[in-house]
């Protein structure tokens, strides 16, 4: 038994100074190359693939306004309007966008107004037109208008009606 821990002492498994030294530099390096390979998947992926950019780039105006109706529409579904019939949103949104291979900045206007009500199938209808809110927001109709200013101050306009 005492001759395995002879040939197994300590001293067999520690480093002289000169591979302390060694294995610094090289623990070193390896951060330094991996900061360096971190660092190029960031720059990829915020410069060249454009992930992170808070200002969306666009092929054209009319991409841009579609954009701008759909975002309305994700705010209704989200009850972010507290509207009365007849009524539109005291202020408009306003998103900035850009175009592809044009470095100037654009806005869409987009406003949204509460038209009215339409009944969904399934439920009953009392009286001659109906007014009343139906529980839940169910069978709300809004009126999403968005306009985007291009280049040359070309003009994109789309209208729509969306019921909740």
């Amino acid at each position: 038994m005492g001759y395995y821990r002879t040939n197994n002492s300590i001293k067999k498994y520690t480093l002289k100074k000169r591979e302390k030294g060694a294995t610094l530099i090289f623990a070193l390096a390896t951060a330094i190359v991996v900061l360096i390979v971190l660092g190029g998947i960031y720059y990829m992926m915020t410069k060249v693939f454009r992930i992170s950019e808070d200002i969306k780039v666009y092929k054209s105006t009319r991409e841009a306004t579609a954009s701008g109706v759909n975002y309305a529409a994700t705010l209704i579904n989200q009850n972010k309007f507290n509207l009365q019939l007849g009524s539109c949103a005291q202020n408009p949104i306003k998103i900035k966008f850009k175009l592809s291979n044009d470095p100037n900045l654009y806005e869409t206007v987009v406003s949204v107004c509460f038209i009215g009500y339409e009944i969904p199938p399934g439920y009953e209808v009392t009286g001659v037109a109906y007014t009343k809110p139906i529980s839940g927001g169910k069978g709300e109709v809004y009126s999403i208008t968005a306009i985007s200013t291009g280049p040359n101050n070309t003009k994109s306009i789309i209208e729509a009606s969306y019921k909740k």
